[in-house]
């Protein structure tokens, strides 16, 4: 994942989902005691310290809408009409938390007969999962609870989405196996779009 260069990358801090790379500030001697003398007093030129803040913008604690993963989605025949993309990112924009409150149903003449509940963080469900964790095998399943309703209703919607995936139905729960991150991430503007 780190490009090789002159100056040496090194993980300054983050998590497993979100790593933040910076250059190394210790001397090749090894002689250095307080990192943060040496940067204070401008050993370091400042456009390393402009990559030092640099970070991935994807995470599971922002929400970042993308049109043209929108735009891929309404063009599909689903059966449900889809808030307009320009909403769902006015709405977006304007929180301050990385989600925002549920729109509702775009056709207020057309019910939709399944809910889909968030968590008590507001975040939509969609778990990727491994199949075997313990021994890190790598065929991922997604795991959407929290969902009430006419569940083949769902998972029909669910196949059209994603025609070359295996679903099972189980009580509150839509298991779709083959999925991983960006299966996830087509839910959630999928579900976003419908107004949940």
């Amino acid at each position: 994942m780190l490009r090789l260069s002159r100056r040496s990358q090194v993980w300054v801090g983050g998590s497993g989902l979100v790593s933040s790379l910076g250059i190394d500030p210790r001397s090749a001697d090894g002689l250095s005691i307080n990192v943060t003398d040496r940067v204070m007093r401008g050993a370091i030129p400042q456009e390393a310290l402009k990559l030092r803040g640099q970070r991935h913008r994807s995470n599971k604690w922002e929400l970042n809408l993308r049109a043209d993963i929108y735009e891929e989605l309404t063009r599909l025949p689903l059966r449900y009409a889809m808030h307009p993309f320009h909403v769902l990112q006015e709405k977006a924009e304007a929180s301050a938390v990385g989600y925002f409150d549920p729109l509702g149903s775009a056709d207020p003449h057309d019910v939709i007969p399944f809910f889909v509940h968030r968590n008590a963080n507001g975040r939509l469900p969609g778990k990727v999962r491994s199949l075997h964790a313990k021994i890190s095998f790598p065929v991922f399943f997604m795991d959407i609870q929290r969902v009430e309703g006419d569940l083949f209703r769902f998972e029909d919607e669910l196949i059209k989405i994603f025609p070359t995936k295996k679903t099972f139905v189980r009580p509150h729960t839509v298991l779709m196996f083959s999925a991983g991150v960006d299966a996830k991430v087509l839910l959630h503007h999928w579900l976003l779009g419908l107004g949940f």
